[in-house]
């Protein structure tokens, strides 16, 4: 399963960790009249939808590289960019009212030093 964001092809092993939150298809508001009856309205949703791809320390982890060229996508105010995660494609934007929109940490302190280190990362995503 290929995992690409903005022509950069990140860890096929990140977990999309809200891909199955029941609440992401549907919004719904509900208030009582002042008879007590309920009042519900519910609609699908088709944009907005969150997607959060998170690299642990168990799997999923992203090269120095791959960090960079995200940080450089992340810092682009408004930039809607592609996203594939295997036979799915959105366009999406990063979730900066989430902060942060995008975070990275090293694996450890020698993947810190190394040019070929590896890291771990959340990116939050959302669809447009």
């Amino acid at each position: 399963m290929a995992i690409i964001l903005g022509g950069v092809t990140l860890s096929n092993h990140m977990l999309w960790v809200d891909e199955f939150e029941t609440s992401q298809g549907v919004v719904q508001t509900f208030k009582r009249t002042l008879g007590g009856a309920p009042v519900v309205i519910s609609k699908d949703l088709y944009r907005g939808t969150p997607i959060t791809l998170v690299a642990t320390e168990a799997q999923g982890w992203l090269t120095k590289a791959q960090v960079q060229a995200i940080h450089v996508l992340a810092n682009q105010a408004g930039s809607v960019l592609s996203l594939t995660v295997g036979s799915m494609t959105a366009s999406v934007l990063f979730r900066h009212h989430e902060r942060p929109a995008f975070e990275a940490e090293p694996l450890n302190q020698i993947g810190a030093q190394a040019p070929a280190g590896y890291y771990t990362a959340t990116i939050k995503l959302m669809t447009v």
